[in-house]
């Protein structure tokens, strides 16, 4: 499922920047850019030069024990989950004019497993995609899944995806139950972020408060909570 980024202009010259850098320069844009449209239309243009050159930073991929766990669950993974595949993706990639896309895991953290599975679960994934890293180079990048709250098991993943996978980043949630990332259990994990200067990406999140208030609207957490999610992490 590829979700083409609305700041594709920003990678006019992609090629020339190494692309945690570039992804650092994204956070910050991205924070800003999410509560306002592009100034201009001419920002929007992108000529056939530089969309061979997009980076996709929304991409979800859904690895088999992603998956496995998911097909336990109600309603469970849709249509699109179970066919997703690299050769679709790749597919869908070029004729999009997406050069890598980063890849992360979405549903994901307490709303997803328990956190007991998780960091079993993380890791599957985060190995799954650098063998597609591997198999497709310069095709795929990944924001490493983190088993937090665990935060003994996060600090272990993040040596590990940023030392053994060369991940692009960290994947991280707006909350985690009823935490959100400022509290200071997460402190660990954020000053070894810190100390490494490791790109983190805050995909949205429903906490514990805000699950099921309305149970025949089930589409609720997508359109209205997941923003103030993003707020609140904010």
């Amino acid at each position: 499922m590829v979700q083409q980024s609305r700041y594709d202009s920003v990678f006019n010259d992609c090629r020339t920047i190494p692309r945690r850098d570039m992804l650092g320069s994204l956070a910050a844009l991205s924070i800003a850019g999410a509560f306002a449209p592009l100034a201009t239309a001419d920002a929007e243009e992108v000529t056939d030069t530089a969309a061979a050159r997009r980076i996709d930073v929304h991409h979800h991929f859904f690895p088999p024990a992603w998956l496995q766990h998911a097909e336990q669950q109600k309603p469970g993974p849709s249509p699109i989950m179970r066919e997703w595949s690299t050769g679709l993706v790749l597919e869908h990639m070029d004729k999009t004019g997406v050069a890598t896309a980063i890849a992360s895991l979405s549903p994901w953290g307490v709303t997803f497993a328990d956190s007991a599975q998780l960091p079993r679960l993380a890791r599957a994934g985060n190995d799954y995609a650098a063998q597609m890293m591997h198999d497709h180079a310069g095709r795929f990048g990944l924001f490493a899944a983190m088993p937090l709250p665990d935060v003994d098991a996060s600090l272990k993943e993040i040596a590990y995806a940023l030392d053994d996978l060369k991940a692009d980043g960290i994947g991280l949630m707006t909350s985690y139950g009823d935490k959100w990332p400022g509290d200071p259990l997460f402190r660990p994990v954020f000053e070894e972020l810190d100390r490494r200067k490791a790109v983190a990406h805050f995909p949205p999140a429903t906490p514990n408060c805000s699950g099921n208030l309305i149970p025949a609207a089930p589409a609720c957490p997508a359109t209205i909570e997941w923003p103030v999610d993003t707020a609140r992490a904010i």
